[in-house]
């Protein structure tokens, strides 16, 4: 496979911020797009300009490469959409239904097939890549463990849950949320995502087996 040529000599940015933006936006979607039909490995910068209906010029404006493209990617997926999920009472003194629509929501979004492409994407290019795989990580996984963490630590403090390490105990609950219905379409043994009916399903054992685990034993 012949080598990309290098990035150009940057040129200086003359749109205002809302052109700006909008253009950032054009290069991000068409990106997306070209990640998704040919993988992280076989996009390369000129099949993502020609998607975007850009100069190869302006799109290293904006990215200085493919890397920083995906990790743009990956963070507006967290701000859009990980980060909503999370936008539930922390205060809410109802543990098994907050954890039973946390549960539902995290599985319903990361078993999407475009997420799991992410998701495959990564692990491929991670071991040459590390930081790639670090920031995806620290931005999808980790962020939603501690945040879950932050709620198990109030529910702690309330005398409702008894638990020595809530990171521990959130990771726990994550991967038994998503892990059975995840981890057969990421090795494409099953490609078809779940019903609602199974996620609800899913997550309602997540929640039996966590709460016999740390609820307070009256």
């Amino acid at each position: 496979m012949l080598a990309e040529s290098p990035a150009p000599a940057k040129e200086p940015a003359t749109d205002p911020p809302a052109a700006d933006n909008a253009k950032c936006r054009q290069i991000v979607d068409g990106a997306r797009r070209v990640f998704l039909a040919h993988g992280f490995e076989g996009a390369s910068m000129n099949d993502i300009a020609k998607e975007a209906g850009v100069s190869k010029g302006t799109l290293y404006v904006y990215f200085e490469n493919k890397e920083r493209l995906f990790a743009a990617i990956v963070d507006e997926e967290r701000s859009s959409h990980v980060e909503r999920i999370f936008e539930f009472d922390y205060n809410s003194p109802d543990v098994e239904g907050t954890l039973l629509e946390l549960s539902a929501a995290i599985t319903a979004f990361i078993c999407q097939p475009r997420i799991i492409s992410a998701m495959r994407a990564v692990m491929g290019i991670t071991e040459r890549m590390p930081d790639i795989g670090a920031h995806f990580y620290n931005a999808g996984p980790g962020h939603s463990r501690k945040q879950l963490a932050k709620y198990l630590d109030l529910r702690v403090a309330a005398g409702q849950l008894e638990i020595d390490d809530t990171e521990l105990a959130a990771a726990q609950f994550l991967e038994m949320s998503h892990g059975p219905l995840l981890k057969p379409m990421f090795f494409m043994a099953n490609n078809t995502p779940p019903t609602k009916a199974r996620i609800r399903e899913v997550a309602q054992s997540a929640v039996r087996v966590f709460m016999a685990a740390y609820g307070v034993k009256k």
